[in-house]
């Protein structure tokens, strides 16, 4: 399993920490279930063989993740803070998600909701699942204040999102836990998949 590192060759200077972060992703796998082998659907979303767990996993900067379930799908993301999402979130956000966020929504709340649709993407596990169109953030730490007048401080360090999603065939609420420590923040999704 530990030699499964693919694409790292592509950009050499990231090379060395791709390689670092897959590696530590696959030591968590490896620990949690001894006598697997890591596999990939045709989507590309990692599962067990034998499938005796779903698992998803995640890297960034010094720190991998890795979330399982008997029987549910899970998606997991984390990220470090970074200012471009201020510039990108129209992306990856719907209009009634921007107008809940307001003009100028904090760093903090973007990296949770950029967090929140990645994991949700990866319960899914399919191709063409848009984070616009089908992953609806319904409810967030403090959305009930102004979101560009909240901050750091105002957010707890854990807590649950809830959100939607709208897929043909396939439409589901769901509670996101959290955590958020120095830069960084975690989120995981276990959804009902059939």
């Amino acid at each position: 399993m530990y030699n499964q590192i693919w694409g790292d060759w592509v950009n050499p200077e990231t090379q060395t920490q791709g390689s670092a972060h897959k590696l530590a992703a696959r030591n968590l796998i490896g620990t949690e279930f001894p006598g697997h082998q890591l596999d990939f659907t045709t989507h590309g979303k990692p599962q067990l063989q034998p499938p005796t767990a779903h698992i998803n996993h995640s890297h960034a900067g010094n720190f991998a993740i890795l979330a399982h379930h008997p029987h549910r799908s899970v998606g997991v993301d984390i990220e470090q803070l970074r200012p471009q999402l201020q510039r990108i979130y129209p992306r990856f956000c719907n209009q009634q998600e921007q107008q809940a966020l307001g003009l100028k929504p904090s760093l903090d709340i973007l990296l949770l909701f950029w967090c929140a649709k990645e994991a949700l993407y990866k319960a899914i596990g399919e191709k063409g699942t848009d984070f616009r169109e089908h992953l609806h953030i319904t409810s967030w730490p403090n959305s009930d204040l102004k979101s560009n007048a909240a901050n750091a401080q105002d957010l707890p360090k854990e807590g649950e999102m809830e959100a939607h999603i709208t897929l043909e065939g396939f439409v589901q609420t769901c509670i996101l836990p959290y955590r958020r420590w120095d830069n960084y923040a975690a989120v995981w999704v276990a959804i009902e998949k059939g």
